[in-house]
């Protein structure tokens, strides 16, 4: 299927704060900006008590077509905790030769946490999406994120999709760099393969035991773990690293 899309770009932007209580409850601030045609995630607060928050981020309009620039800020205040979850999926659509962008901008103040279980991000054959996660840390403080991105839908050839993933603590000392760029050449035999699945599972300030899901670690050299698995389909990814990040 080929979604012809509009060469006009459409940015929104959507902030999730969550602080310190009022009223026996943490204190939750959503917004959401752009235009109104803009495709945007929506966040639903679905609980709230004295310390901790859950908000589902739900898609309002088609996404990701060309001309797309998603943008999602997460703050946590100081020994706060918010869980965030994605009701479906995301798909990246062939874009007539146009771009798309994903950025996601993460800060935790100290001792805060979130939680946040990302679902497949597919990215169909002629996409072109720039995704870019950027996390800071403050002493104390915790993440777990999952993410999985799929190269193009059932026997089909992806599109492209390069990543960048940044983690750091207040300081600025570093946590995690990285970059990857995907593309149809990637399903080579000698790089992927047919693993057309890329998932992944980080933990940063948890107390994860060194010798829990050994499968696919990796260990940072400045505290934090990784854990990453190549698979065929979504539902060959093992649900393991997942239980031990979020509950180290």
């Amino acid at each position: 299927m080929t979604t012809s899309t509009p060469d006009l770009a459409s940015g929104s932007l959507t902030r999730v704060r969550v602080g310190a209580v009022d009223g026996g409850r943490v204190r939750v601030e959503t917004d959401v900006t752009g235009p109104s045609t803009a495709p945007a995630l929506r966040p639903m607060l679905l609980a709230s008590d004295a310390r901790s928050a859950r908000i589902s981020l739900v898609p309002d309009g088609a996404m990701l077509l060309a001309g797309d620039q998603v943008t999602v800020e997460v703050e946590v205040g100081e020994g706060a905790s918010l869980t965030l979850i994605e009701p479906a999926g995301t798909v990246a659509y062939d874009m007539d030769g146009g771009h798309a962008s994903w950025t996601v901008a993460i800060t935790l103040a100290a001792n805060a946490s979130l939680v946040w279980a990302g679902e497949p991000f597919v990215v169909s054959a002629g996409a072109d999406v720039t995704r870019d996660t950027r996390v800071t840390l403050a002493p104390g403080a915790r993440l777990a994120l999952r993410e999985t991105v799929v190269l193009g839908r059932h026997r089909e050839r992806p599109g492209r999709v390069a990543t960048t993933w940044s983690a750091h603590q207040a300081d600025g000392r570093p946590l995690l760099i990285e970059s990857l760029d995907l593309d149809a050449r990637s399903l080579a035999p000698g790089i992927l393969g047919q693993h057309r699945v890329l998932a992944s599972v980080t933990a940063l300030g948890r107390d994860v035991p060194p010798d829990a899901c050994p499968d696919g670690r990796l260990d940072l050299e400045c505290g934090g773990t990784l854990w990453r698995h190549l698979a065929g389909e979504t539902h060959e990814v093992p649900a393991e690293p997942w239980e031990c990040a979020t509950t180290g």
